[in-house]
């Protein structure tokens, strides 16, 4: 059972033997998937794949304010706790033939059908209610080399045709006890991408481009956070996809010993998504305008000493998102919805069946506009080791994560649940993997 900490004193919360009501926190994940790839059909390459996907998760229990109902307990101290259902079968194929020398198309189709839904197991209600999910979406992908590849262009378009379908609900009690009239609303969306390579020199290369992003927001967040009368699923701008305009440039380049790649990318949307936590802890959706930006910068070294690399990676992002419905961005995005910038060291070793790997992971320090003043993330580092042997009977491997035993508080404690005892975790000690993998 939990045992709340001490943030003030810097005494995380933990565990202690003990009794814990309702059923077992519990995850099960079922995957079968089949593919098939013919890379000379018609002188082209075809791949069909197709998949079945099966989860469920039973979720930790509490007497939470947003679980209340007095017509079943009038005393406000009812217990529950919420389990996640899900169901998905999907297909992708496609098919890649150079039609002139230079020019090679790609068409293909993606589905995917998705039928999930959240229960409260104690009491037999249901938070979130049924949602049926289709997709269905085909594309075409051009590909044209100039100038003997000097030049690469690319271009394409996928067509996404989304449907939800919903029956009548009536939302928890807390939320205000709406009927909500369900429906099947639909979602079509023509999305362009363009990009271009210029390769001046070989092994150096410059790059752009374009594409119209598309992503469901969290239908069943969505849906179980509706707490204002009259809402019908047809029309529900919540339900809207975000429609994000991705751009990004960069450089790699691999001249002898070195290997640098280093990529600025950005994003808006006008009706983005954003998690935000609800009094008892327990995150909903807000549907605003939201831009990211990002950098990220790889170098790679091969050492005088055969089998060594050592590599330097470093990830920068922003976030900003607009609170006030005046559409500029006023906030940053919290620790909940963007993650911290990250330097990433490492030498890697690879002699014959023997690899060793050594990473040092560094998590910097960041501040946030237009949140909590104590929500400021300090930043912590992590050592991590990996020994692996290959034989004729699979490959053994050592794997230790926080090689140095560190102490650090979790940047989800330290940027999000900022005025909360018992969600201030440490993160994991020391921990050793032993593993074993056969390949035949």
């Amino acid at each position: 059972v939990s045992v709340s900490g001490d943030r003030d004193a810097g005494v995380p919360a933990t565990s202690r033997r003990g009794y814990t009501p309702g059923q077992p926190v519990s995850n099960r994940a079922e995957l079968v998937s089949l593919q098939l790839v013919n890379d000379d059909l018609s002188e082209g390459i075809f791949t069909a794949q197709i998949f079945y996907n099966r989860t469920r998760f039973i979720f930790g229990g509490g007497i939470y304010r947003v679980l209340q109902d007095s017509a079943i307990d009038p005393s406000n101290n009812l217990f529950d706790q919420t389990q996640s259902e899900s169901t998905k079968f999907g297909a992708k194929l496609s098919y890649e033939r150079e039609l002139v020398d230079d020019i090679t198309v790609t068409v293909g189709f993606d589905s995917l059908f998705n039928n999930a839904q959240q229960d409260l197991i104690q009491t037999g209600r249901y938070w979130a209610p049924e949602v049926d999910f289709q997709s269905r979406a085909p594309f075409v992908q051009l590909n044209w080399g100039l100038f003997d590849r000097l030049v690469t262009v690319a271009a394409g378009v996928r067509h996404e045709n989304v449907e939800l379908e919903v029956d009548d609900y009536v939302t928890l009690a807390s939320y205000g006890g709406h009927s909500v009239l369900g429906g099947s609303p639909t979602f079509k969306e023509l999305l362009p991408n363009a990009g271009i390579i210029v390769e001046p020199i070989e092994n150096l290369r410059f790059y752009a481009s374009y594409a119209e992003g598309y992503t469901v927001p969290d239908v069943g967040r969505v849906l179980r956070g509706v707490n204002v009368p009259g809402i019908d699923v047809d029309n529900f701008l919540d339900l809207t996809p975000v429609i994000s305009d991705n751009r990004e440039i960069g450089v790699e380049m691999q001249q002898g010993i070195f290997d640098i790649s280093l990529t600025h990318f950005w994003s808006t949307s006008k009706l983005g998504q954003r998690l935000v936590l609800n009094s008892d802890g327990i995150y909903d959706i807000r549907r605003e305008p939201t831009e990211i930006k990002g950098l990220e910068l790889n170098l790679g070294v091969e050492t005088p000493i055969s089998g060594l690399k050592l590599s330097l990676g470093y990830t920068r992002l922003s976030g900003r998102v607009d609170t006030d419905a005046d559409n500029k961005v006023d906030a940053d995005l919290d620790g909940g919805n963007i993650s911290p910038d990250r330097v990433n060291l490492s030498a890697d070793y690879i002699n014959g069946p023997l690899a060793v790997s050594l990473q040092g992971q560094y998590y910097l320090s960041r501040s946030f506009d237009g949140q909590p003043d104590s929500a400021d993330f300090e930043g912590y580092e992590i050592y991590n080791g990996l020994i692996r042997y290959e034989t004729d009977y699979g490959a053994f491997s050592l794997a230790a994560y926080n090689l140095l035993n560190e102490y650090y508080v979790t940047y989800n404690s330290d940027t999000v649940r900022t005025n909360s005892d018992s969600r201030f975790y440490s993160g994991r000690g020391r921990t050793l993997t032993l593993g074993w993998d056969w390949n035949f």
